[in-house]
């Protein structure tokens, strides 16, 4: 990956500031720095923003034909898809509501438009569900009525109170599809709640109303039941900070936020609930103040002045000394991230015993990877090629581990003395 040009992506995708000069300093990167970015770009999750931004910029040619033509096939690809995926998200929704499920749709196509004005640029590969417990065995039967099996999501990462189905044994797309195409596989999560109780050992208190405070959203012809626009922005908040302690969040993530945080930015009432959502419950505000200081970083988010102070005065100031050091390189490294998130997840634990524990599993993970599955019909050349790419993958993630320790052991101690002159009043 080119990083200058990684920098650059962002930089032109601001939600404060004019994106013309930003945009037309990316011409000066060679096709080949856009070919070895190509791939950070697509997981970013940012490909199809970008191309977005080009069309409705003036600058004179920011990206290589070639490359614009690139994102041009894939933004078609991303159009079927959506609409493959918009028709079983409407039947879905409809066997829920036959069948009497409560529930409110979370993330994909509930984001539309607070956190993106087009579906069309998003890269989607799953429908999240909220669901109250009293209803969660109705939708589980639900979904295999319809044809879909219960899967556990990561041996060893198995999570309380979250279950995940899918249609079609899961697949890595073949040699002439792209991770745009309509034929990946896709699945359905149902959630217990916004947040995991003591997800990776981390206690957040939550409002527990959240499904009773739902509202009716309308989008492209469907009618569906989506958070409250408080609960909404509270949601992928948690969301993106569940990514950051697994290391690895798409940039796209924090766009959306950053994006949804401009278009809230002169609504004192909406901050006024919101402020009050987060109350006092354990951690929230510190996860709210860590995940917009993210935002703020990479797309200069604009937090309303009484925000950014009430911020202030409840986040502990490592939180954004962490984001000045180290947010944007953890945030543009290449998927599957990097464990200089592990400085985070430390200040949310208090106990020691818990934290060695978790740092322990978190270093030296000796779970075994989940596993690409294939038809039991498939042929015997199919499943060789499937038990290489498994062996491909399970030698990329350990050089992924052993790298990301390296580069943990070396940051610790530059991290230790810059907490240390925290504590200080140094900083």
């Amino acid at each position: 990956m080119e990083s200058a040009l990684a920098e650059g992506i962002v930089k032109s995708l601001s939600v404060s500031r004019s994106r013309n000069e930003p945009l037309a300093r990316l011409n000066t990167f060679s096709e080949r720095d856009w070919r070895q970015t190509l791939p950070w770009l697509d997981d970013s999750g940012l490909a199809l923003y970008l191309l977005e931004r080009v069309n409705r910029s003036s600058s004179p040619r920011p990206l290589p034909a070639e490359i614009k033509a690139c994102l041009r096939r894939n933004l078609a690809s991303n159009q079927e898809r959506g609409a493959a995926m918009k028709a079983e998200f409407g039947a879905l929704n409809r066997r829920f509501e036959e069948a009497g499920v409560e529930y409110a749709v979370l993330k994909g196509f509930a984001l539309i438009p607070e956190f993106c004005a087009d579906a069309a640029l998003r890269s989607q590969y799953d429908y999240d569900y909220l669901v109250p417990p009293g209803s969660v065995s109705l939708a589980q039967h639900t979904l295999q009525a319809a044809g879909y099996s219960q899967k556990v999501k990561s041996p060893g990462r198995e999570k309380q109170g979250e279950s995940l189905f899918v249609a079609q044994p899961l697949s890595l797309p073949s040699a002439d599809e792209n991770f745009y195409s309509a034929h990946l596989s896709r699945s359905v999560e149902l959630h217990l709640s916004l947040w995991e109780s003591h997800r990776d050992m981390i206690d957040v208190e939550i409002p527990g109303d959240a499904l009773k405070r739902r509202r009716w959203a309308n989008w492209d012809g469907l009618q569906f039941p989506v958070l409250a626009e408080d609960d909404a922005l509270l949601f992928q908040t948690l969301h993106a900070f569940a990514h950051i302690v697994d290391y690895w969040c798409r940039p796209s993530c924090f766009l959306e936020i950053a994006y949804s945080l401009a278009r809230r930015h002169s609504d004192r009432a909406f901050w006024d609930q919101f402020r009050l959502r987060v109350g006092n419950h354990k951690n929230l505000a510190q996860i709210v103040g860590l995940v917009f200081s993210i935002a703020v970083e990479l797309f200069e988010a604009p937090i309303p002045a009484e925000v950014n102070t009430w911020l202030a005065e409840t986040v502990p100031a490592s939180l954004p000394l962490w984001v000045r050091q180290y947010g944007r390189r953890w945030a543009l490294a290449r998927f599957p991230g990097s464990k200089l998130s592990l400085f985070v997840h430390r200040e949310f634990i208090d106990d020691r015993d818990a934290w060695r524990e978790v740092l322990w599993g978190r270093l030296f993970p000796f779970h075994r990877p989940a596993r690409v599955v294939e038809s039991v019909d498939s042929s015997l050349s199919s499943r060789w090629r499937t038990s290489w790419d498994h062996g491909r993958f399970v030698f990329s993630r350990l050089k992924h581990h052993l790298n990301a320790l390296l580069g943990y052991s070396w940051e610790l101690p530059r991290w230790k003395r810059t907490a240390d002159r925290l504590q200080r009043g140094d900083y």
